[in-house]
C-alpha cells in the first residue's frame, strides 16, 4: 500500500513539476500575445486594477493532465479525457472571443449550453451501459437513476452543472485552483479506499496540476501573474463530475464540491430574488463577491473559502470510510 501510495505522489508531483515548467513560457506568450482579461463592469471595483492580466493560462495545465492522463490511464478512461478535452476547446473559444473583441462577452449563454451538452451527451452515451447502470443503488435507484434514459439526463445535468459552477467559482485568485486541489486530492484517496486506481491516477494527476498552476495563480499582494480563464475552469469542474459519474460517487460529490455548489446556488437566488421581488438576498453573486463587497480583503475570501473547502474534502474522506 505504501508503495501506491508514493506512486500516485509521484504521478501528482510530476505533473506539478510539468505545469510549472510549462506554463512559464506560457505567460511570456500570452503577454506578447496582449491575451489580457477584461473585467465586467458591473462586477467589483477593486477588480478593474486585474485587466491587463493575461488569462488562458490554463492551457498549461489541460496540456499537462491530458498527455499524461492519455498515456497512464487505460483506454476506458478515454472519455474522461475527451470530455476534460471537450470543455477545454469550449473555453478556449469563449476566451479567444472574450480577447478580439476586448470584452467580458464571448460565446452567448445558448451557444455555451448548447455546445456543453453536445459534449457531456457523448461521454454518457459512451460510458452509461447495463453494467454501469447495474452499480447504482440505493438512493441513486430509489429515483430510478439505473434506467438509461434517465441516468443519462441526471449524468448530462450534473456534468454541465458542475463545470458551470466551477467557472462561477473562479473569481478570485487561487480560489477554484487551490479548492480543485482540495477536492481532487480528497477525490483520490477516497478512490484508492474503493479499490479504482485509475481513478485515483487521474485525480492526482489534476491535482498535481492544478497546484502547479496555483504558483503562477495565487493570491498576491497586487494580483495573481496569471489567469487560468474558461480554457480552464470548465474542464476542472466537468472533470469533477465526469469522474464521480463514473465511478458511481454522485452524492460524494455534493459535499467534495459543496463550495462550489454554494457559488453557483449564490447566482440562481440572487437571480430568482430579483426578478420575483426586486430585492437583493446578496450585496453581490456569486457569493465571493459579497464578502468583498462586506468589506473583506481578496486574499482573506480566499483563504476563508479554501478552508471551507478543506472541511468538506475531509467531511467527504469520513463519510467514504463510514467514520460518520
Amino acid at each position: 500500500m505504501q508503495t501506491l501510495y508514493f506512486n500516485l505522489l509521484g504521478l501528482g508531483l510530476l505533473s506539478f513539476i510539468l505545469t510549472v515548467i510549462l506554463t512559464y513560457p506560457l505567460l511570456l506568450l500570452l503577454r506578447k500575445l496582449k491575451s489580457f482579461q477584461t473585467e465586467r463592469e458591473e462586477g467589483p471595483e477593486s477588480h478593474k486594477k486585474k485587466s491587463g492580466t493575461p488569462t488562458m493560462g490554463g492551457i498549461g495545465f489541460v496540456l499537462v493532465i491530458s498527455a499524461l492522463s492519455f498515456f497512464v490511464l487505460p483506454s476506458r478512461f478515454f472519455p474522461l479525457i475527451g470530455l476534460f478535452g471537450g470543455f477545454a476547446l469550449i473555453g478556449f473559444l469563449d476566451d479567444f472571443l472574450k480577447i478580439i473583441r476586448k470584452q467580458n462577452q464571448g460565446l452567448t449563454f445558448w451557444q455555451k449550453m448548447f455546445l456543453q451538452i453536445m459534449v457531456s451527451s457523448l461521454f454518457s452515451f459512451t460510458i452509461i451501459d447495463p453494467i454501469h447502470l447495474g452499480a447504482v443503488s440505493g438512493f441513486l435507484k430509489l429515483f430510478s437513476l439505473n434506467y438509461f434514459w434517465v441516468y443519462y439526463l441526471f449524468s448530462v445535468f450534473v456534468i454541465v452543472g458542475g463545470a458551470n459552477a466551477a467557472n462561477l467559482t473562479d473569481g478570485l485568485d487561487g480560489l477554484l485552483a487551490g479548492a480543485a486541489v482540495l477536492a481532487f486530492i480528497c477525490f483520490g484517496y477516497v478512490l484508492i479506499n474503493q479499490l479504482l486506481l485509475p481513478a485515483s491516477s487521474f485525480s492526482f494527476i489534476v491535482g498535481g496540476a492544478l497546484l502547479g498552476f496555483l504558483f503562477y495563480n495565487a493570491p498576491a499582494k497586487k494580483r495573481a501573474w496569471l489567469f487560468m480563464g474558461d480554457v480552464g475552469s470548465l474542464p476542472v469542474g466537468a472533470a469533477l463530475s465526469g469522474l464521480a459519474i463514473m465511478t458511481h460517487n454522485e452524492i460524494l460529490l455534493v459535499v467534495i464540491a459543496g463550495l462550489f455548489i454554494a457559488e453557483a446556488l449564490s447566482v440562481i437566488i440572487q437571480v430568482a430574488a430579483f426578478k420575483l421581488f426586486k430585492k437583493r438576498v446578496f450585496e453581490m453573486a456569486p457569493l465571493h463577491h459579497h464578502f468583498e463587497l462586506l468589506g473583506w480583503s481578496e486574499p482573506k475570501v480566499v483563504f476563508m473559502f479554501w478552508q471551507i473547502s478543506f472541511i468538506l474534502a475531509l467531511l467527504g474522506v469520513l463519510i467514504s470510510t463510514n467514520a460518520l
